[in-house]
């Protein structure tokens, strides 16, 4: 572990766009956070080696300390937790299946008129969708499947690498869907998917449809493409062995912010993009740089994100108040990983909600007696509505290396989700961070 030097004044970064010099600069260490709880390390009940990815959150209708924790463990499937980390739920994937993102949506209407929530998640696997009813009702098998066995492939075709032609996509090439996240259209009360294409530059919204069996399938509404080079960076580029000039295109963590119309999508090696959804135009640039890296043209070292940029959240106020965390993934670990030389990897980055989405601050995960930190996380989710144990709203992270295996003398798929208290987010960050006025709901 790197040793910790006092956390120093925040700054406001408003010019990440800018060509910055060629050497990276040290920041200060930055303020920890210890998680409060946390879910049973791997999968001790499934005979497959189980991979935690991407966590959501469902807020029970009547009773608060019901609402459920619904986790994306890839090729094992689903896992579903109560507020305390305790398994309420496995459901192992299809036959292929790999289950990589999930999120929840409310009120979906059926056939007969009634509503009903659900849970959706990406299948990489077999480049589908599938969807979940939530049942209040049921404690022990909240979930039930009510995917339409008949939909076709999410991205059945792909953009060729030199962006010049739609060419066929067979599943096999695993150019599939991969990061997700669900909206509400107020306007037409439709559920819809964003999905992001592994190994690609495309995002691709889906609208839910509801079959007369009750099942629901989905269908392309629009997609979005994104640049394949960044400043001269070609992110199509790839090395064997030097992460600095290891390159993608891809994106993965989404998230909408239904009030304001926008979706924020993380391009991994890139940075942050917005795309407003009423008219359907993205930014012409992101509007946050990841680092980059000192061996590319794109070097970005004021930036405080380390790349991978990864999970997406929105702490959401009233009248669009609020902030936006990305998980600052970096890749210091495992085989051939290098450092951050800012000390930026495994910490989560703030920005505001609304506005020009300015950087406020990070912080890092530390640990909490037998509760371990945090590395290298792939998905999370944030609410904002008071919960039992958690006054200020419930933060949850992917922890990619449970028991903090950094030099990997465990086992380096011990993989599990950690559950931080907002409130001591404000606190490690005083006079940064303040609860926004006025209560929300996702319902």
């Amino acid at each position: 572990m790197r040793a910790l030097i006092p956390f120093a004044a925040l700054l406001l970064l408003s010019a990440c766009g800018q060509e910055k010099s060629a050497v990276p600069t040290a920041t200060a260490s930055l303020p920890l956070v210890k998680p409060v709880a946390e879910t049973a390390p791997g999968l001790p009940d499934s005979v497959q080696t189980g991979d935690a990815d991407d966590p959501s959150f469902w807020l029970h209708p009547t009773d608060p300390a019901k609402s459920l924790v619904i986790t994306a463990v890839k090729g094992s499937g689903l896992r579903v937790y109560d507020l305390q980390g305790k398994l309420v739920q496995r459901i192992d994937a299809q036959p292929d299946g790999r289950y990589n993102n999930v999120d929840v949506a409310y009120g979906l209407r059926r056939a007969d008129g009634s509503t009903i929530d659900i849970a959706v998640a990406s299948d990489r696997g077999r480049d589908r969708l599938v969807v979940w009813a939530i049942d209040p009702a049921n404690p022990t098998a909240p979930l039930t499947d009510i995917s339409d066995p008949n939909q076709g492939p999410v991205f059945p075709t792909r953009l060729s690498q030199d962006g010049k032609s739609e060419i066929d996509n067979p599943v096999s090439d695993q150019v599939s869907a991969y990061g997700l996240t669900l909206w509400q259209d107020r306007a037409t009360g439709e559920v819809r998917a964003v999905v992001a294409q592994r190994k690609a530059a495309r995002l691709a919204e889906q609208r839910l449809v509801v079959k007369q069996d009750g099942t629901v399938g989905h269908e392309r509404v629009r997609h979005w493409d994104f640049p394949t080079s960044h400043k001269g960076q070609d992110l199509w580029a790839e090395h064997d062995t030097d992460p600095e000039q290891d390159w993608s295109p891809q994106f993965e963590g989404l998230v909408v912010d239904a009030e304001a119309g926008i979706l924020f999508a993380g391009q991994e090696d890139v940075g942050l993009w917005r795309v407003n959804l009423t008219t359907g135009k993205a930014d012409d640039k992101p509007f946050y740089e990841t680092r980059g890296s000192v061996k590319s043209p794109f070097n970005n070292p004021d930036s405080k994100v380390a790349r991978d940029v990864e999970g997406l959240a929105l702490y959401r106020g009233a009248d669009g108040t609020g902030y936006l965390i990305a998980s600052s993934q970096g890749d210091a670990h495992g085989d051939g990983g290098h450092s951050d030389n800012g000390g930026l990897d495994d910490s989560f980055a703030i920005f505001e909600r609304g506005g020009q989405n300015l950087y406020l601050g990070s912080f890092k995960l530390t640990a909490n007696g037998t509760i371990d930190a945090g590395q290298e996380c792939d998905g999370a989710e944030l609410v904002s509505i008071p919960l039992p144990g958690y006054p200020n709203g419930l933060l949850m992270v992917q922890d990619g290396y449970n028991d903090d295996l950094n030099g990997m003398t465990g086992n380096p798929s011990a993989t599990n989700f950690k559950y931080v208290s907002w409130a001591d987010v404000m606190a490690a960050l005083p006079g940064t961070l303040t609860v926004p006025a006025g209560g929300w709901s996702p319902r």
